[in-house]
């Protein structure tokens, strides 16, 4: 009878060990970079946007200073991609600390894969944000719209909304002459005590290469 006892005991205990294992698992899963630092990018124009970037001294969170290089393609009409800054500067799920500034200096053009029309217009939302998994109504989105772009063909093996970050600019397939990417802008990111970002216009976006392209 002991016996019995003994093995009815034992089962519930791995039972209840099993149960709170699965709910914890459940919960990291769910709560997986909900509470860092982003930046979307959401191209609202009617060609292909391409964007090539430089997040220049980004603070890591053991001090030091990083550059990060950054390449983006993103589809028509909403195609849309994010750059996880949290991650990036070492933060994983947490938000930057409050009065972190990043800095970003990009080059934009339009591609399609027809380089057709001749030109177009660029129309970009960027909106940063921490703490929930996607932007809320309160956070701010920026936009950019210029008109008669040049479109530029579209590599061929493009075909998805796509960004890479990486140290080393090498490694990115950044074939793109400077003609094709005539927008430069530079703006700089700022994060508050609750994690908001608010975003300021360094140099608004302009139709010339005022800056070497660095990468």
């Amino acid at each position: 009878m002991d016996n019995n006892k003994n093995a009815i005991i034992i089962l519930v205990v791995v039972a209840l060990i099993t149960v709170a294992v699965s709910g914890c698992t459940s919960t990291n899963k769910t709560s997986a970079n909900t509470a860092a630092t982003k930046i979307a990018f959401t191209n609202n124009g009617p060609t292909w946007f391409h964007f090539d970037a430089v997040i220049e001294n980004l603070t890591m969170k053991d001090g030091t200073n990083q550059n990060y290089y950054v390449e983006g393609y993103m589809k028509p009409n909403g195609g849309s991609v994010q750059i996880d800054l949290s991650a990036l500067a070492g933060y994983g799920n947490q938000q930057l600390p409050a009065g972190t500034t990043v800095r970003v200096m990009a080059w934009k053009g339009l591609f399609n894969p027809t380089a057709s029309p001749a030109t177009s217009n660029m129309d970009l939302n960027m909106q940063g944000w921490s703490n929930t998994p996607t932007p809320q109504s309160d956070d701010q989105k920026y936009n950019v719209a210029l008109q008669n772009l040049p479109v530029n063909k579209l590599p061929s093996g493009i075909t998805d909304n796509t960004i890479t970050s990486t140290k080393d600019p090498s490694t990115l397939n950044n074939d793109e002459l400077a003609s094709q990417e005539p927008v430069f802008e530079e703006e700089l990111f700022t994060v508050d005590a609750n994690g908001k970002v608010t975003m300021t216009f360094v140099t608004p976006a302009t139709l010339c290469n005022i800056a070497a392209h660095v990468i």
